[in-house]
């Protein structure tokens, strides 16, 4: 085998497919096109596969897989996946997936896969769609969605705490039963009903009486 290092030609191809990698193509399309993405599972001479199926890659950290259209191939019925509102089309016998009107948010890889019977091995290839003419705004990746989102669930955690710190101190302070300071040399006033039920002096036998004044006050008198 050689293998000659040189220069890479590099070419632009509206709506079809440029080979990547053995799995791997890359299909570019103008905004507002219809394009058509080619499966590019290299099927097995022979086998009998169930199903094709066409999923969307999430972009990273969050690569989960969305699904878009399956098409059981013994019967040709084609179903579209719960929750996907994009139009797309698995027109007649093909295993290609059609995108009528292409937008931003079409960008991204696309899986078809295979669905090989018992004993044989599944297969799949995945396609690369590049929209042109994107904004710049359009390319906000789900990394930096999911980077903003902790840091929104951070703030708002700092914001709950602080808020709890104060409302705990508020509570605290306003239940808090004030002292009443006495001092020596003040003039004896009336008592109240706390101040009587806070005096209680122990006599010989640990009996005590109340004598009332005229004007409402209280005296202890120890027996």
């Amino acid at each position: 085998h050689i293998f000659i290092m040189g220069s890479i030609i590099t070419s632009t191809l509206l709506c079809s497919g440029v080979a990547l990698s053995e799995a791997l193509l890359e299909v570019r399309v103008l905004l507002g096109d219809d394009c058509v993405l080619r499966c590019p599972a290299a099927d097995r001479p022979g086998v009998q596969y169930l199903s094709v199926k066409w999923f969307k890659e999430g972009t990273p950290p969050a690569s989960r897989l969305t699904g878009v259209l399956t098409r059981d191939l013994a019967n040709g019925t084609v179903r579209r996946y719960l929750g996907m509102q994009r139009a797309a089309e698995l027109r007649g016998e093909s295993r290609d997936l059609h995108l009528p009107n292409a937008t931003c948010a079409d960008a991204g890889y696309y899986v078809c896969h295979l669905s090989a019977p018992v004993g044989e091995q599944n297969r799949e290839g995945r396609v690369l769609l590049t929209p042109t003419d994107c904004p710049a705004e359009d390319r906000l990746t789900d990394t930096y969605l999911v980077v903003l989102a902790m840091l929104g669930l951070m703030f708002a955690l700092v914001i709950f705490l602080i808020s709890y710190v104060i409302l705990k101190n508020v509570l605290r302070d306003r239940n808090r039963t004030p002292k009443k300071v006495t001092f020596r040399d003040a003039p004896l006033g009336p008592l109240n009903e706390d101040d009587l039920r806070s005096i209680y002096t122990l006599g010989p036998k640990g009996s005590h009486k109340v004598l009332k004044g005229l004007q409402g006050s209280s005296r202890v008198l120890c027996m």
